[in-house]
């Protein structure tokens, strides 16, 4: 499958310390979206990140163009709010919104739509769809709205 190009790039570290993760593939089913992702890892913090440039389209939802997405692991498990927050700053994207929606999910998902006018935008799912927490409150997910 031929690698998408866009005009823009998807966001990378602008700290030092971060590698591109050569080793990793992207599934085919990833590919098939047709957005440009990156792969990242900070290895002395065990810190794995996909950077991806996607648009949302959902039925009923705001055409917000493209959108910056950031899936942040700890090499595969879940990371604390703590590390992300650090990897949003180290990818320039500190006003970036959680929003997950996998049980037991073992990466927490950012989003910041690309125009800055729209930065800080709240999904509509947030008020519309029941939260669960983990982690003591550390992760939460929204289920499918009722």
């Amino acid at each position: 499958m031929i690698t998408p190009i866009s005009i823009i790039k998807p966001k990378s570290p602008c700290a030092k310390g971060w590698t591109r993760a050569t080793w990793w593939t992207a599934p085919p089913q990833l590919l098939a979206l047709g957005y440009p992702v990156e792969a990242w890892e900070h290895r002395e913090n065990r810190l794995f990140v996909l950077s991806a440039l996607e648009v949302a389209k959902e039925e009923g939802m705001p055409a917000l163009g493209p959108e910056y997405h950031l899936s942040i692991s700890a090499m595969g498990e879940r990371c604390s709010t703590a590390d992300a927050v650090w990897v949003l700053g180290q990818f320039d994207l500190i006003d970036a919104k959680e929003d997950n929606h996998v049980p037991n999910g073992k990466v927490r998902n950012f989003w910041r739509p690309v125009a800055d006018h729209l930065s800080g935008y709240e999904c509509p799912c947030v008020d519309a769809e029941p939260a669960i927490s983990e982690d003591k409150g550390d992760y939460v997910w929204r289920g499918v709205s009722n």
